[in-house]
């Protein structure tokens, strides 16, 4: 039984690293994509909220 949950986790932790790895190689490749994207899920933002004010750390 604990050898199908570990296998589980492996899973996992390979998908969480080959996800990022993923973005990261788009964000190399096709900057400009990239920060249109993420400015189109910026403005849908609230205001009121004061997350924009954090994300502009970023």
């Amino acid at each position: 039984m604990l050898d199908q949950n570990t296998d589980r986790s492996w899973w996992m932790i390979g998908s969480i690293v080959v996800g990022g790895i993923v973005i990261a190689a788009a964000k190399v490749a096709f900057p400009e994509v990239f920060d249109s994207v993420i400015g189109f899920f910026k403005s849908m933002i609230p205001t009121e909220l004061g997350i924009v004010s954090f994300l502009k750390f970023w």
